[in-house]
């Protein structure tokens, strides 16, 4: 983050003034060109939804350099009272690009907050994301779906601080890792004295395709209030052989059995999205990832 703010150069600022709904989803492109070899490029963005507002965004970044960079970015995003904010981030292809995104929100009084991250095929891919829950009933969701394959990193740090009453918040990370590559996720929720009935959620789950695939998950709970209701928990494990046998016995090859246990393992991270168009988008990009690993 310090280096960012030292050297960043680019970036956008977006605010949606109050008692304003934009009607349709904003696309913001990240576009690398071939040029990008030996460089180290840092943004930084701003987010402010006022009061009664609502805005639905989509990052997708098209990356067209087959050079090592670096891509170091920080966004602070600011949900002001009853305001809505819906965040995707989308690659689409591989890359040999080294990235790195801080992002910090600041939710208030019945905000809503959800951020969705189907981010993969990049070398190095990792994202700190901090949310302060600073007013009554905010929400907070974060939800990924991520498939990895050779010797790509992917890394998702999370601190989710309740600092009222009545807040929520929801983490569900899910990611499939194929022939050495390396999952990592840290989560962490702190309850401020003050945030009595507090409602926090976190789970990782990981599916290793490969014995030299790798996954490292470390949930934290720090509560220093004592009405309150929360839970984490992180599973990991290979695809299980009794569903790979019934469904071959049914006609299907080993492989495509293997693709459709995989799609639906990610597939309830993709129902949240609530766009039949949008659904789909990421469900094919996905499943591209899939059927070529």
């Amino acid at each position: 983050m310090c280096l960012n703010h030292a050297f960043a150069e680019n970036g956008y600022c977006l605010k949606i003034e109050n008692n304003y709904k934009l009607k349709k989803v904003i696309v913001i492109y990240n576009f690398f060109t071939k040029d990008a070899e030996n460089k180290i490029l840092n943004n930084k963005n701003k987010i402010i939804i006022k009061e009664n507002s609502e805005a639905h965004i989509i990052e997708y970044t098209i990356i067209k350099s087959k050079f090592k960079f670096i891509n170091n970015s920080y966004e602070n995003v600011i949900l002001d009272k009853n305001s809505k904010f819906r965040n995707l981030y989308l690659q689409n292809n591989k890359s040999d690009g080294f990235f790195h995104k801080f992002l910090e929100n600041k939710l208030s009084v019945n905000s809503d907050y959800s951020n969705l991250i189907f981010s993969s095929g990049l070398k190095f891919n990792k994202l700190d994301i901090i949310c302060d829950l600073v007013g009554e009933n905010a929400k907070c969701n974060i939800l990924s779906g991520l498939f990895l394959s050779k010797d790509e990193h992917q890394e998702i740090k999370t601190r989710i601080n309740h600092l009222f009453p009545n807040c929520k918040s929801y983490q569900k990370v899910k990611k499939v890792l194929s022939s050495k590559s390396k999952g990592i996720f840290q989560g962490k929720i702190f309850v401020k004295d003050i945030a009595q009935k507090t409602d926090a959620y976190q789970l990782s789950k990981a599916l290793l395709l490969d014995d030299n695939a790798e996954f490292n998950s470390k949930p934290e709970l720090e509560i220093y209030a004592d009405d309150v209701k929360c839970s984490h928990g992180s599973t990991s494990g290979s695809i299980d052989e009794d569903s790979l046998h019934y469904l071959m016995t049914r006609g299907l090859s080993r492989r495509k059995s293997a693709n459709l246990l995989i799609k639906g393992f990610l597939n309830d991270v993709v129902e949240f999205i609530k766009s039949s168009p949008i659904k789909k988008f990421v469900e094919d990009k996905l499943e591209e990832q899939i059927n070529g690993h």
